[in-house]
């Protein structure tokens, strides 16, 4: 049951629907009675939320009504859930029944992702202003439906009536997979995209190239995947492993399908190991790109506009991270460039690079993302900064001061590759500064700073986390470290500050888990001991534990 401190903090955002209710039943003689304390299992928690006593019943005989391209697409895919939940769907249409009917308005007075939903004993009512709304909309009322094992064929849906607004707290709520440490291909990716899609997450960042290998087709350079592509970091000597054209075009299909931007990452200057391997006559040393060579300058720049393309996307993705260890004035090459350019030391020379690619990249009429390392050099203010060094509070803030838009990615909360317990295995790049990055950890964090101004508070776009697998190697370990901690991170980008309630949410993914396990979908079981965790969880112990 929601806590009695979670209705109070609800109130005021409820107090509008309420209006609209009351109106609603003084024309209605049939008044729909309240279920008091109810609790509904949707994640992310909405904005505002009233649950009534009896259900609407979806079947097969249902109309859903549409009037515009938007809103049909929106019902088409609702209709292919059907299909595979319960091996049936709806009619559609653009008149409505009396009964058994969900209608579709639109309603531009509600922002891009909002809507608003209302579950009455014989229609749904769903109002939005946008095809994300309905899209977001939908998820909610599958949310609703009754968890199905895939045995059985249910010929009805009992759905809880309720009137529920919603709108997103950020625009960004994203995830990152890397898949150059270790490889995880279409079927991996997708399988993510329908659970980020699920629990109204929309950005999901591909980690397409580092040290390790180079995970994306570019026809024009056939070595990065002829070689750069070999091996993992289990096995360097193993196979070429890597995306196809044609697969990154079906998967971007995929994810804009569920509302979800692919936002494609080549990391430069450094982490360039496989770019070395590849192309040596590019290489920097110790795993650098030549940023002194044109034509390897102009092979990044055929990558950036090719990747916008092959993704469908306007953000590309540079990195500038942990550019490290390298000693660029020892090579002539790099040193006459920066006599040449009038640069004192190749920390100026990284700052070039970093401002010549940002600048390349909003003049080709894109927006493109770094690290926050990229804000120390005052590339063009058109750059998105992904802040993750968590340890390095004063770079967010002169970041947001300066008028930079923001990507929330802090190491010690929101790195998935982190362990949830101590005594598991997990990552310590940067250190276990709050301890573990436990789910509870995740969610009761808070992702804007108490010392940031409204102005500042605005640069914020929203919050990623990291699933980075130099220690995740198997698909079983992938799904043990992302879940249930990205349901976590899904309600802090969606969820308003005053609707976060650990309790609450802590009840609302117990059915969750019944739909993971049926989706045969590993997740970190909660409330279990360590022993028993390595008897039935061994994954969780896969890698380095903390002393």
């Amino acid at each position: 049951m929601i806590a009695s401190t979670m209705k109070g903090q609800i109130t005021a955002n409820i107090f509008f629907l309420g209006i609209i209710t009351l109106l609603t039943a003084a024309c209605n003689p049939e008044v729909r009675q309240e279920k008091a304390d109810a609790t509904l299992s949707i994640i992310p928690q909405p904005s505002a939320v009233r649950a009534y006593e009896g259900f609407f019943v979806l079947d097969s005989l249902t109309q859903v009504v549409f009037h515009s391209k938007e809103q049909r697409k929106a019902t088409d895919w609702f209709n292919k859930e059907l299909q595979s939940l319960a091996r049936w769907s709806c009619h559609t249409g653009t008149s409505a029944k009396e009964n058994n009917s969900i209608l579709l308005i639109q309603d531009d007075s509600l922002a891009n992702e909002a809507y608003q939903l209302d579950i009455g004993e014989d229609r749904i009512t769903i109002k939005a202003s946008s095809e994300s709304g309905y899209f977001y909309a939908f998820q909610t009322i599958l949310q609703l439906a009754p968890v199905l094992d895939g045995k059985d064929s249910p010929s009805k849906l009992k759905i809880q009536q309720a009137t529920i607004s919603d709108e997103p707290r950020f625009k960004w709520r994203g995830a990152l997979i890397d898949i150059s440490r270790h490889f995880f291909g279409p079927q991996s990716i997708k399988q993510l995209i329908d659970q980020m899609a699920a629990h109204k997450m929309n950005r999901l960042h591909l980690h397409l190239t580092d040290d390790t290998g180079w995970r994306i087709e570019i026809k024009e350079y056939p070595k990065l995947i002829e070689i750069g592509s070999l091996g993992d970091r289990t096995n360097p000597n193993g196979p070429s492993m890597y995306i196809t054209e044609k697969e990154a075009r079906e998967i971007t299909a995929y994810a804009n399908e569920r509302h979800v931007m692919i936002i494609p990452e080549v990391d430069i200057p450094g982490h360039s190991g496989a770019i070395e391997r590849a192309y040596p006559e590019f290489s920097g040393g110790n795993n650098t790109l030549n940023i002194a060579n044109e034509d390897a300058v102009k092979m990044i720049e055929t990558v950036i506009l090719r990747l916008s393309d092959l993704f469908h996307t306007r953000y590309v993705h540079f990195g500038g991270d942990e550019v490290r260890h390298h000693n660029w004035e020892g090579r002539p090459e790099m040193l006459a460039k920066m006599k040449r350019l009038k640069l004192k030391d190749q920390r100026e020379f990284e700052g070039w690079f970093d401002r010549r690619m940002a600048d390349f990249i909003v003049e080709s009429g894109l927006n493109p993302i770094a690290w926050d390392e990229a804000s120390d050099f005052g590339i063009n203010k058109g750059t998105t900064l992904q802040w993750w060094r968590g340890e390095y509070p004063e770079v967010l803030y002169s970041a947001a001061k300066e008028g930079y838009d923001i990507i929330l990615s802090p190491v010690d909360f929101l790195y998935l590759d982190y362990p949830s317990n101590l005594e598991e295995a997990g990552a310590n790049w940067e250190g276990l500064h709050n301890g573990p990055n436990s789910m509870e950890a995740i969610y009761k964090w808070n992702p804007i700073p108490e010392t940031f101004s409204d102005i500042m508070a605005a640069r914020i776009l929203g919050v990623e986390a990291g699933i980075w697998t130099e220690f995740i190697d198997n698909q079983k370990r992938l799904e043990y470290m992302t879940y249930p901690r990205l349901f976590a991170v899904a309600e802090k980008g969606w969820t308003a500050k005053n609707n976060i309630d650990w309790e609450s949410f802590q009840e609302r993914l117990l059915k969750q888990y019944e739909k993971l396990q049926i989706q045969g979908i590993n997740f970190r079981i909660p409330d279990i001991g360590t022993e028993e965790r390595k008897k039935r969880q061994p994954e969780a112990f896969d890698g380095p534990i903390a002393e």
